[in-house]
């Protein structure tokens, strides 16, 4: 089923705090200049009364000189082992990763850019709008601040201070919120990227004809619950558990293809 604004957004969101699931406006992102691999470092130029420390300490140097990091035998040696680095930085909008029970607590916030769904290839639109790409979170467009269909890249995910988001400033920055069905799509997308199950799930599909055997009801009872699935059929909630989360049975002397494809020997 499509994924539609509808059902994805608050249509009167409460302004007097952010949430998790929040799409907020005009947010600066930190990034290496384009084509470099290195950071760049800025020292007081030899002219500067300053030294590097005070210059991290916060005082202000009239004077800068930008330095390779691999030309410099005590980068990173300073401070806490910190450096002043040249960079760039990109005024996009992004969205709150944080959990909405911690946004008080915290001083910096985990969000991750906005992208417009045209950055990614046609071919995977369609899995894009679905939520199949474990690294994206599809955002379907809402007026007036996400004018076309986008997606938060969760591969890019940062830390930005909470300075950036002022509670007086909510109903200024705020986008669009979530709605609590969205918001849990969202925890789920996230669980499956950065703490993707071992086996296959609801969102797989058998690479080939075989038997699998059931990874809940095996750690619940210690008894293999297994089930034929035929090649490409989705996986589907085990009918003893209720639960997706399958091993594909290898009978003896069979390898596993490929070999990083979660299976359980006939033999264990």
């Amino acid at each position: 089923m499509p994924i539609s604004a509808k059902d994805w957004y608050e249509p009167n969101p409460d302004l007097n705090s952010y949430y998790q699931g929040d799409i907020v406006r005009d947010v600066p992102i930190i990034f290496l200049p384009d084509k470099i691999s290195k950071w760049l470092l800025l020292r007081p130029d030899p002219r500067a009364a300053k030294h590097i420390d005070a210059v991290l300490g916060g005082k202000m140097c009239k004077w800068l000189e930008v330095r390779d990091e691999g030309h410099l035998k005590d980068a990173w040696q300073f401070g806490k082992r910190e450096e002043l680095v040249a960079a760039k930085a990109q005024m996009t909008n992004v969205i709150i990763l944080t959990q909405s029970c911690d946004i008080v607590h915290r001083d910096y916030y985990q969000i991750a850019p906005i992208y417009p769904e045209s950055e990614q290839k046609n071919s995977a639109l369609t899995h894009l709008r679905e939520n199949e790409l474990s690294f994206t979170f599809f955002l379907p467009a809402v007026a007036p601040h996400l004018q076309e269909n986008s997606y938060a890249n969760l591969a890019h995910t940062t830390l930005i201070p909470k300075a950036f988001f002022p509670r007086d400033k909510v109903a200024d920055k705020l986008g669009a919120r979530l709605t609590e069905f969205a918001r849990t799509r969202l925890q789920e997308q996230l669980a499956y990227y950065f703490g993707r199950p071992f086996g296959f799930g609801a969102r797989d599909k058998a690479k080939e004809t075989a038997e699998f055997v059931c990874i809940s009801c095996f750690y619940k009872t210690a008894k293999p619950v297994t089930e034929k699935f035929e090649r490409d059929a989705q996986f589907t909630p085990c009918k003893t558990c209720g639960e997706a989360r399958w091993l594909r049975v290898v009978p003896p002397g069979q390898d596993p293809q490929p070999e990083t494809e979660p299976v359980i020997r006939k033999d264990s």
